[in-house]
Protein backbone atom coordinates (compact mmCIF):
# COMPACT_ATOMS: atom_id res chain seq x y z
CA UNK A 1 0.00 0.00 0.00
CA UNK A 2 1.41 3.18 -0.84
CA UNK A 3 2.82 5.69 2.05
CA UNK A 4 -0.10 8.32 0.88
CA UNK A 5 -2.66 5.84 1.36
CA UNK A 6 -1.25 4.86 4.76
CA UNK A 7 -0.96 8.22 5.94
CA UNK A 8 -4.62 8.83 4.71
CA UNK A 9 -5.87 6.00 6.59
CA UNK A 10 -4.24 7.32 9.77
CA UNK A 11 -4.79 11.07 9.04
CA UNK A 12 -8.29 11.01 8.34
CA UNK A 13 -10.16 9.26 11.04
CA UNK A 14 -8.35 11.19 13.84
CA UNK A 15 -9.26 14.38 11.97
CA UNK A 16 -13.05 13.42 11.72
CA UNK A 17 -13.13 12.97 15.31
CA UNK A 18 -11.66 16.52 15.82
CA UNK A 19 -14.13 17.99 13.97
CA UNK A 20 -16.78 16.23 15.75
CA UNK A 21 -15.31 17.21 19.03
CA UNK A 22 -15.07 20.90 17.87
CA UNK A 23 -18.71 21.06 16.82
CA UNK A 24 -19.68 18.70 20.17
CA UNK A 25 -17.48 21.65 21.92
CA UNK A 26 -19.33 24.80 19.88
CA UNK A 27 -22.81 23.06 20.45
CA UNK A 28 -21.81 23.07 24.10
CA UNK A 29 -21.42 27.10 24.37
CA UNK A 30 -24.35 28.08 22.62
CA UNK A 31 -27.29 29.39 24.47
CA UNK A 32 -28.37 32.21 26.99
CA UNK A 33 -26.17 32.62 30.67
CA UNK A 34 -28.22 32.93 33.76
CA UNK A 35 -26.85 33.61 36.93
CA UNK A 36 -28.63 31.75 39.60
CA UNK A 37 -28.59 31.62 43.60
CA UNK A 38 -27.73 28.14 45.20
CA UNK A 39 -28.03 26.86 48.36
CA UNK A 40 -26.73 23.53 50.30
CA UNK A 41 -23.41 22.97 48.91
CA UNK A 42 -20.69 21.56 50.49
CA UNK A 43 -16.71 22.14 50.33
CA UNK A 44 -16.07 19.09 51.64
CA UNK A 45 -12.75 17.31 50.08
CA UNK A 46 -12.99 19.72 47.35
CA UNK A 47 -8.96 20.36 46.61
CA UNK A 48 -9.26 16.99 45.50
CA UNK A 49 -11.12 18.17 42.67
CA UNK A 50 -14.86 16.69 42.78
CA UNK A 51 -18.02 17.59 41.77
CA UNK A 52 -20.05 20.01 43.70
CA UNK A 53 -23.44 19.37 44.37
CA UNK A 54 -26.59 22.31 45.20
CA UNK A 55 -29.74 23.09 45.36
CA UNK A 56 -30.98 25.69 43.09
CA UNK A 57 -32.54 29.08 44.49
CA UNK A 58 -34.71 29.98 42.23
CA UNK A 59 -36.20 33.33 42.69
CA UNK A 60 -39.80 32.13 42.27
CA UNK A 61 -42.83 32.74 44.71
CA UNK A 62 -45.30 29.96 46.32
CA UNK A 63 -47.56 29.11 43.72
CA UNK A 64 -50.90 26.77 43.38
CA UNK A 65 -48.59 23.43 42.96
CA UNK A 66 -48.03 24.24 46.89
CA UNK A 67 -49.03 20.59 48.78
CA UNK A 68 -49.39 19.88 52.29
CA UNK A 69 -48.01 16.62 53.48
CA UNK A 70 -50.42 14.34 56.78
CA UNK A 71 -48.57 16.20 59.39
CA UNK A 72 -49.30 19.88 57.85
CA UNK A 73 -46.16 20.89 56.31
CA UNK A 74 -46.66 22.49 53.35
CA UNK A 75 -43.69 22.22 50.50
CA UNK A 76 -43.40 22.31 46.76
CA UNK A 77 -42.85 19.84 44.28
CA UNK A 78 -39.77 20.23 42.30
CA UNK A 79 -40.34 22.28 38.66
CA UNK A 80 -40.88 20.92 35.79
CA UNK A 81 -41.04 23.81 33.52
CA UNK A 82 -39.54 27.69 34.77
CA UNK A 83 -40.11 30.93 32.31
CA UNK A 84 -37.56 32.97 33.50
CA UNK A 85 -37.58 36.41 33.24
CA UNK A 86 -34.71 38.97 33.06
CA UNK A 87 -31.87 40.45 31.15
CA UNK A 88 -29.63 37.85 30.84
CA UNK A 89 -27.27 37.38 32.83
CA UNK A 90 -29.40 38.80 35.81
CA UNK A 91 -31.99 36.60 36.33
CA UNK A 92 -35.29 38.42 37.93
CA UNK A 93 -38.05 35.83 38.35
CA UNK A 94 -38.58 32.00 37.72
CA UNK A 95 -42.10 31.01 37.66
CA UNK A 96 -43.57 27.45 36.92
CA UNK A 97 -45.77 27.25 33.83
CA UNK A 98 -47.42 24.49 31.85
CA UNK A 99 -46.44 22.67 28.76
CA UNK A 100 -48.88 24.67 26.68
CA UNK A 101 -47.36 28.05 28.30
CA UNK A 102 -44.15 27.23 26.74
CA UNK A 103 -44.85 29.11 23.42
CA UNK A 104 -45.58 32.19 25.32
CA UNK A 105 -42.66 32.38 27.03
CA UNK A 106 -39.10 34.07 26.25
CA UNK A 107 -36.76 32.03 28.12
CA UNK A 108 -38.61 28.68 29.41
CA UNK A 109 -36.12 26.27 31.08
CA UNK A 110 -37.32 22.30 31.46
CA UNK A 111 -36.38 19.93 34.01
CA UNK A 112 -33.93 16.82 32.10
CA UNK A 113 -35.60 13.72 32.64
CA UNK A 114 -32.39 12.14 30.66
CA UNK A 115 -29.85 13.76 33.41
CA UNK A 116 -28.33 12.50 36.70
CA UNK A 117 -31.34 14.04 38.60
CA UNK A 118 -34.26 13.68 36.28
CA UNK A 119 -37.76 15.04 37.53
CA UNK A 120 -35.06 17.09 39.84
CA UNK A 121 -33.00 18.44 37.54
CA UNK A 122 -34.88 22.20 38.07
CA UNK A 123 -34.23 21.56 41.76
CA UNK A 124 -30.40 20.29 42.13
CA UNK A 125 -27.32 20.86 40.23
CA UNK A 126 -24.52 19.52 39.70
CA UNK A 127 -20.72 20.12 38.00
CA UNK A 128 -16.92 19.35 37.85
CA UNK A 129 -14.65 21.76 39.74
CA UNK A 130 -11.05 20.74 38.92
CA UNK A 131 -7.95 21.03 41.59
CA UNK A 132 -6.94 24.84 40.41
CA UNK A 133 -10.35 26.07 40.32
CA UNK A 134 -11.47 24.13 43.47
CA UNK A 135 -8.33 25.94 45.05
CA UNK A 136 -9.88 29.33 44.40
CA UNK A 137 -13.25 29.34 45.57
CA UNK A 138 -12.24 26.51 48.90
CA UNK A 139 -12.15 29.65 51.34
CA UNK A 140 -15.26 31.27 49.71
CA UNK A 141 -17.53 28.09 50.13
CA UNK A 142 -16.49 28.01 53.68
CA UNK A 143 -18.10 31.82 54.67
CA UNK A 144 -21.62 31.90 55.69
CA UNK A 145 -21.62 35.62 55.16
CA UNK A 146 -21.67 34.97 51.31
CA UNK A 147 -24.20 33.70 48.89
CA UNK A 148 -22.73 31.01 45.80
CA UNK A 149 -23.96 31.89 42.26
CA UNK A 150 -24.13 29.33 39.44
CA UNK A 151 -24.03 30.54 35.84
CA UNK A 152 -25.94 28.04 33.84
CA UNK A 153 -26.65 27.94 29.93
CA UNK A 154 -30.29 27.87 28.83
CA UNK A 155 -30.19 25.72 25.65
CA UNK A 156 -32.69 26.04 23.05
CA UNK A 157 -34.80 23.14 23.74
CA UNK A 158 -34.80 24.63 27.55
CA UNK A 159 -32.39 22.32 29.83
CA UNK A 160 -29.61 23.89 31.12
CA UNK A 161 -26.40 23.68 31.75
CA UNK A 162 -24.35 24.99 34.97
CA UNK A 163 -21.05 25.34 34.57
CA UNK A 164 -19.45 28.08 36.59
CA UNK A 165 -19.61 29.10 40.00
CA UNK A 166 -18.68 32.36 42.10
CA UNK A 167 -19.74 34.11 45.33
CA UNK A 168 -20.54 37.29 46.78
CA UNK A 169 -21.28 38.51 50.18
CA UNK A 170 -24.78 38.38 51.71
CA UNK A 171 -26.99 41.69 51.40
CA UNK A 172 -28.83 43.00 54.49
CA UNK A 173 -32.05 41.64 52.96
CA UNK A 174 -30.45 38.23 52.66
CA UNK A 175 -28.50 38.32 56.13
CA UNK A 176 -32.43 39.18 57.44
CA UNK A 177 -33.79 36.65 55.57
CA UNK A 178 -31.71 33.85 56.75
CA UNK A 179 -31.76 34.63 60.43
CA UNK A 180 -35.51 34.04 60.07
CA UNK A 181 -35.22 31.07 58.40
CA UNK A 182 -32.76 29.50 61.53
CA UNK A 183 -35.58 30.53 64.00
CA UNK A 184 -38.70 28.67 62.06
CA UNK A 185 -36.05 25.77 60.61
CA UNK A 186 -38.16 23.40 63.13
CA UNK A 187 -41.06 23.99 60.73
CA UNK A 188 -39.34 23.49 57.67
CA UNK A 189 -38.27 20.54 55.45
CA UNK A 190 -34.31 22.11 55.11
CA UNK A 191 -33.07 21.88 51.79
CA UNK A 192 -31.63 18.51 49.89
CA UNK A 193 -28.36 18.68 51.76
CA UNK A 194 -24.88 18.98 49.16
CA UNK A 195 -22.62 16.37 48.98
CA UNK A 196 -19.57 16.03 47.40
CA UNK A 197 -18.78 12.77 45.05
CA UNK A 198 -15.99 11.40 43.59
CA UNK A 199 -16.81 10.40 40.13
CA UNK A 200 -13.98 11.14 37.64
CA UNK A 201 -13.40 14.29 35.97
CA UNK A 202 -15.03 14.14 32.62
CA UNK A 203 -12.78 13.37 29.17
CA UNK A 204 -11.48 16.48 27.27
Amino acid sequence: MPRTAILAAIVLPVAGLAGLWGWSDHLSRQGTEWDVAIQGYDPRDLLRGHYVEFSYDWPESPGEESEEDEEGIVFEPAPQLLCLYGSAPKLERAVRIEEAQVEACAHPVRANLASVYGFSSLERGRFYLGQDRAREIDQEMLDPNQVGIVRIRQRDDGTITPFDIRFRPLTEAERAERAAEAEAEVDDIAPVPAIMTEDQAPEE
